[in-house]
């Protein structure tokens, strides 16, 4: 169903309310609104275009007071035809910038820092999501012999990424045999994504070759272990769920409870957070637009960037559907960028 078109007039007075009601997160009234609009309408008149603009849906009237405030059919509006864009200022952008080159010399911290930066920033939850290494390119591998059974898997992704797992192995190897299968999986496979050497890797178990070289076997069945899908292969940096607490709307303990239960979740929350970034660009996904009953009352600014040659990753900000969007926005799309290029540079 389409969208009831708006005059002039209503779409001065939806846009005023919804810029006032995120500056003050109170109910806002006609006389509030005649002090602020750029046209000279009597409060009378205001009343009358708000009570259309709540008939549309757009509005709410809360029952203990005579102002209104957005729904979120109505920030989606503002959002996409009401709102003014503009870029961060430049001191700013610069800082970021700045701070994101010096946060560290691993992806690992300088994406961290990325979530601080976006919940400092914003005074929300930042978060930046990693891409799943099934669907990375694989650089390199080491293996370090542990007390049997077990052994360190050390991997680095194409874009530096390292992750750490230990898995267990029936035959007890020596590390000179552990090296020879890291030579050989780092000789044969750099620039596969993992996905594709796990079929390899399939492929050569029904090999003849593989049935008689003891060097193959071993690869063979180091390396099926070493590629398997974990569930800690996504790696999601979160920070300021406490700034939660300061929104108005969150003083519900059982909400807030549940809420943080969510961000807890690893495997719910990535799955969360990859729909959401699905499509590329900046997104705002507003309130009831949420897919997880959890996060309706929420809203997420949301932007990917692929990085050269891997899966996108990406980056955002989620917090109370009364947040300043084009701030938030332009905030978000800044990082988004410049993360991209501090990831590429720690690659080259």
């Amino acid at each position: 169903m389409a969208s009831p078109v708006l005059d002039e007039r209503s779409r001065d007075v939806l846009k005023s309310l919804i810029q006032l009601h995120i500056a003050t997160g109170a109910p806002v009234g006609s006389e509030s609104l005649s002090r602020t609009l750029g046209r000279p309408l009597s409060p009378a008149t205001i009343r009358n275009i708000m009570a259309d603009l709540e008939r549309m849906g757009y509005l709410d009237h809360p029952h203990t007071s005579a102002g209104r405030m957005p729904t979120d059919e109505g920030y989606r509006v503002y959002v996409d035809s009401l709102m003014s864009h503009h870029p961060l200022p430049s001191r700013e952008a610069a800082a970021i910038a700045t701070e994101l080159h010096a946060s560290g010399v691993s992806p690992h911290e300088v994406m961290d820092n990325a979530s601080h930066l976006l919940s400092r920033l914003s005074r929300q939850v930042g978060f930046v999501l990693a891409p799943e290494m099934q669907r990375t390119s694989f650089r390199h591998i080491d293996l370090v012999r542990l007390p049997h059974p077990r052994i360190l898997v050390v991997m680095v992704s194409g874009a530096g990424l390292v992750t750490h797992k230990v898995i267990e192995m029936e035959e007890e190897l020596t590390q000179d045999d552990l090296q020879a299968c890291a030579n050989y999986l780092n000789a044969h496979f750099t620039g596969m994504t993992l996905a594709t050497i796990r079929a390899r890797l399939l492929d050569m178990m029904g090999e003849e070759a593989a049935l008689y070289d003891s060097l193959l076997k071993r690869v063979v069945s180091v390396g099926e272990r070493a590629f398997a899908a974990t569930g800690d292969d996504v790696s999601v940096y979160l920070d300021g769920a406490s700034n939660m607490l300061e929104q108005a709307g969150f003083e519900d303990v059982r909400r807030m409870r549940s809420l943080l239960r969510t961000f807890e979740e690893k495997g719910r929350l990535v799955k969360i957070l990859n729909a959401c970034l699905s499509g590329g660009g900046v997104r705002v996904i507003i309130g009831h637009e949420n897919r997880d009953p959890e996060l309706r009352g929420m809203t997420l600014v949301t932007a990917s960037y692929p990085a050269q040659g891997e899966a996108s990753w990406g980056l955002g900000v989620m917090g109370s559907t009364r947040m300043e969007y084009a701030r938030v926005m332009a905030l978000v799309d800044h990082v988004a960028r410049t993360l991209a290029r501090t990831l590429q540079e720690l690659r080259a």
